[in-house]
């Protein structure tokens, strides 16, 4: 469900680059959709790389898809690609990749964790965020951020920046499990008054029930 709703998110492109490839499953189905024309499948590790360049082989898709080795977007050249997949890492790490050279092609981001801290930084580097997902994968849910580099931005309120501006039938599901995680983490650890903010965004959200899908 989380490739399916990654590939959704690409769009028509002619090169596609996949950073943290892994096995390089989603390049392979980029191609074989006929999402992209070409691709390259990026990773840090050769482990990784040497599996994704096998199922590359065995797919038929070697003349179609490169593997490069190496850190973040340092194996693409400038503008090389016109669409850009980071999944699957911290937010902190993608945020690290992007400030190391920031890009041009569309984003397709699947952060891990410290959504807020990388929503406030696309905006801060005038990367407009032009839509938001959500994948729901073996009982988690998985936030997935299309962004941009724009000339305007789009604010969100501050609470928009903790929940996301999320269009999706998953979305009242989960700012209920958040909701309920802060609960819970306020009950056991915290009373602290940014908690409590964010308990009352997402309660508010949660009130207006289905509405909130089109929000």
């Amino acid at each position: 469900m989380r490739l399916l709703t990654i590939l959704s998110c690409i769009g028509k492109c002619d090169v596609l680059a996949d950073i943290g490839t892994d096995h390089a499953y989603l390049p392979i189905e980029a191609i074989r959709e006929g999402i992209c024309k070409t691709a390259i499948a990026c990773d840090i590790s050769e482990g990784p790389l040497n599996i994704a360049k096998k199922n590359i082989d065995d797919a038929g898709l070697s003349d179609r898809i490169q593997t490069r080795l190496g850190d973040g977007l340092a194996p693409l050249c400038e503008d090389e690609a016109d669409c850009i997949v980071i999944s699957g890492m911290g937010g902190m790490k993608i945020m690290e990749i992007l400030s190391a050279m920031p890009v041009k092609a569309r984003l397709i981001l699947q952060p891990q964790h410290d959504l807020e801290e990388l929503r406030r930084f696309l905006h801060k580097y005038m990367y407009n965020i032009l839509e938001e997902k959500l994948a729901y994968e073996r009982g988690r849910f998985y936030e997935i951020i299309i962004s941009q580099k724009s000339e305007k931005i789009l604010p969100y309120t501050d609470a928009e920046y903790f929940h996301g501006r999320i269009k999706c039938p998953h979305f009242l599901p989960y700012l209920r499990e958040k909701r309920d995680k802060i609960k819970e983490y306020i009950h056991s650890v915290s009373h602290n008054s940014k908690e409590h903010k964010r308990l009352k965004w997402l309660e508010e959200k949660c009130q207006n029930g289905n509405s909130t899908v089109d929000n």
